[in-house]
């Protein structure tokens, strides 16, 4: 839950700073899917985190959505559905409040795809989480 609060406050400063004037850094339209197990995950939040490729500080803001009933989203960076900063992103998904139970790990620590968002596109990615991990008898972690 502090995690999920945490990318909400970044996504809230996000969109203050692009009403005061910030840099813009170029986009492209993002869409795509989430899924789990091969259903669609909805009300979880992606966030599309700009890698940094070079010694300057500057690399974009972060891009961010929700998935409808269908695990499908579109990416806002400054304005709604407005895409994501070209270049190369780190993806993590993340629960909501209202994200149902699934049998996948959602963890917005967690990147779950690295993928270059190029200015031509088309930018369409489908994001397939894990399944849960468990402990068995012995401690040691294994996929169900």
């Amino acid at each position: 839950m502090k995690s999920c609060l945490f990318l909400l406050s970044l996504v809230v400063f996000g969109i203050l700073l692009g009403c005061d004037g910030v840099k813009k850094f170029p986009r492209a339209q993002v869409t795509g899917r989430v899924m789990c197990e091969g259903k669609p995950v909805p009300k979880t939040l992606v966030t599309f985190e700009v890698k940094r490729t070079s010694d300057s500080g500057l690399v974009g803001q972060l891009g961010t959505a929700v998935t409808d009933e269908e695990g499908k989203f579109v990416v806002s960076t400054y304005g709604d559905k407005d895409g994501a900063v070209i270049g190369k992103h780190m993806i993590r998904v993340g629960k909501t409040e209202t994200t149902p139970p699934c049998n996948c790990a959602i963890n917005d620590m967690t990147v779950q795809m690295e993928i270059d968002v190029t200015e031509k596109g088309p930018n369409n990615f489908e994001i397939a989480l894990e399944k849960k991990s468990a402990k068995n008898k012995d401690g040691v972690i294994e996929k169900e």
